[in-house]
């Protein structure tokens, strides 16, 4: 079993499931008693919002208790679209096939809000996405979030593909072989129970279809950013990661310190001298930010100077110029060379 070092970034999935108790009628308030989270936490940005496993074990307890409901799961997961994964849900998007699609899932899996490791296999005629724990996860609360992100990973990306995924078979950790027809019913295939890993079956004749949305450049951009936030969240949550993660969450947009200091809830000099505490400093970061992406959009794309000084915030390409001889010693148009030689 895996470890995944940090799950503070599962607060994002909190206003999802809010947002669907709220249709069935159930107050924010009550979903989130006992768990030490307001709904003005996310209202603003969440970032710097302590959150732990416990308070979201103990939100999910609320939700399953204030409706009675044991296969709750089934019906929060269809709101999980993947749009609302943030820039998971651009990498899918902008995926030239399903095949990549699920391939970029597989790599930055740990950027969704699940407590399961996520791989992607094909074989034969199949293609199989699976979910095994990567974490440990309260008895009472299993079958929960093995229904949830399955039925997610199933209805997710519904309008966002050129046709429906109907699934060939549905494998569960869970034994809730009792209710076989209402989860046949609800996944429309056939459903196993009691199976080590949970997985969804898939006709691989769909895998190479393209996405409507696919888009080569954009892919390798956005997918240059979850790179970013994967490292943060797999390597801890210093300020100066925190920063960073803020930096790299919206494509092609380069905040300033003041922005930054507003979403962390503090100002631009306390934040400046939090930041030198860890020998660090915005301007340190927000360099290192663009120089790797630089070098990622230099190496693996074929878009104009311009446009990639646009990308990295500069207001004139003489300036990005300038900045990654700095960095790195040479032009931007003689590293592209090297790179592609």
């Amino acid at each position: 079993m895996s470890n995944k070092s940090d799950t503070s970034h599962h607060i994002k999935a909190l206003p999802i499931a809010l947002q669907a108790m709220a249709n069935m009628g159930f107050a924010a308030e009550d979903c989130l008693a006992g768990t030490g989270i307001s709904p003005a936490n996310l209202v603003r940005d969440s970032a710097d919002t302590p959150f732990t496993l416990e308070q979201e074990f103990h939100f999910h307890r609320n939700l399953l208790s204030l409706t009675g409901n044991t296969m709750l799961g089934l019906l929060l997961g269809k709101d999980y679209r993947v749009e609302s994964y943030g820039l998971l849900g651009y990498a899918f998007l902008s995926s030239s096939t399903l095949r990549h699609a699920l391939a970029v899932i597989q790599n930055f899996g740990p950027l969704a809000f699940s407590p399961f490791d996520i791989a992607f296999r094909v074989e034969g005629n199949k293609g199989i996405l699976s979910m095994r724990p990567g974490l440990t996860l309260p008895e009472d609360l299993f079958t929960f979030y093995v229904d949830r992100d399955i039925t997610a990973a199933i209805y997710g990306s519904q309008g966002s593909l050129r046709r429906p995924l109907e699934p060939l078979a549905v494998k569960l950790m869970h034994t809730g072989s009792a209710q076989q027809q209402i989860y046949e019913r609800h996944f429309g295939c056939e459903v196993s129970f009691g199976c080590p890993v949970s997985e969804v079956h898939m006709d691989a004749a769909l895998l190479d279809e393209p996405m409507p949305l696919g888009d080569a450049e954009a892919s390798s951009m956005v997918q240059q950013q979850c790179q970013f936030l994967l490292s943060r969240v797999r390597g801890g949550g210093s300020l100066g990661d925190k920063v960073r993660q803020i930096i790299v969450s919206r494509p092609g947009y380069f905040p300033d310190i003041d922005f930054v200091a507003e979403k962390l809830n503090t100002t631009s000099r306390t934040l400046r001298r939090r930041l030198a505490r860890e020998d660090s400093s915005y301007q340190d970061i927000l360099a290192d930010v663009r120089y790797e992406l630089a070098r990622e959009y230099l190496a693996n794309s074929t878009l104009p100077l311009d446009e990639v000084s646009v990308l990295l915030g500069y207001s004139a390409p003489g300036n990005f110029s300038n900045a990654f001889k700095r960095w790195h010693g040479s032009s931007p148009r003689a590293y592209r060379q090297a790179a592609s030689s």
